[in-house]
């Protein structure tokens, strides 16, 4: 019976082992999946910074986008007012000196001039500059040059005398509708006024039909490059009516 009783003893001790020898894997798994999901977790979180990055960037250059398409067109182009004039009609030999075509003829031009000018007496005024202004002046219109004529234009002797102006230069092209164009540079002194010297710009401008529009702009700076630009931006605005 002791003997019945100490086997059965030891059988109960072996199971109880057993057991406990059982269970120690199980408790080792959760360690396992908690080593690994932490990685997975750190992995996708910047995945969705990353999402969230670009959606703010798409978002802000649509923003841009839009802010730019609403902006004007030239935001920098000066504003030009349209002004529609009646010049004689004149006949020329040397392109400084004009005279009437029997009975005075005139034509109508147009032509833009920037907003803050003003005029008087079919003469345009720059707003001053300290105590003088330039001065543009739509002289006449000469009819049916030939290419003969042009030519003698474009190589304008500027050492011959004329008066009380000196000429400095000649430059010549084509304006932004495909006509020629010539510009005779001179200086003069005037007497009185408030103006020591001027720097007269003697403008021709033709078309296909040889009718040749003619203008003086009156400089104060021979090198002044804003008017130049204004000078350029004027003869391509020039219409025949």
């Amino acid at each position: 019976m002791k003997r019945f009783i100490t086997l059965t003893l030891a059988l109960l001790l072996l199971c109880c082992l057993y057991a406990c020898a059982g269970q120690q894997p199980s408790a080792d798994v959760p360690s396992d999946k908690e080593s690994t999901s932490a990685p997975l977790e750190s992995q996708a979180e910047p995945q969705k910074d990353t999402a969230s990055a670009e959606n703010r960037t798409d978002s802000q250059m649509h923003t841009e986008a839009s802010e730019i398409q609403t902006e004007p067109q030239n935001p920098d182009e000066p504003v030009t007012n349209t002004v529609s004039l009646t010049i004689p009609v004149m006949k020329t030999e040397d392109f400084v000196s004009f005279w009437p075509e029997g009975n005075t003829q005139a034509a109508g031009i147009t032509l833009q001039i920037p907003a803050d000018w003003s005029e008087d007496a079919g003469l345009f005024y720059c707003p001053m500059e300290g105590s003088a202004r330039k001065v543009l002046e739509p002289v006449c219109l000469v009819e049916a040059i030939d290419d003969a004529q042009w030519e003698k234009l474009t190589h304008f002797d500027i050492t011959q005398p004329d008066g009380e102006t000196t000429y400095l230069s000649v430059t010549g092209g084509v304006d932004a509708n495909g006509r020629d164009y010539i510009q005779l540079l001179g200086e003069s002194y005037p007497e009185g006024g408030m103006v020591s010297i001027w720097y007269p710009c003697f403008c021709y401008l033709r078309d296909a039909g040889g009718s040749t529009v003619v203008l003086t702009y009156y400089l104060l700076d021979p090198e002044d490059q804003v008017a130049k630009a204004e000078l350029r931006e004027i003869l391509d605005s020039i219409r025949l009516e």
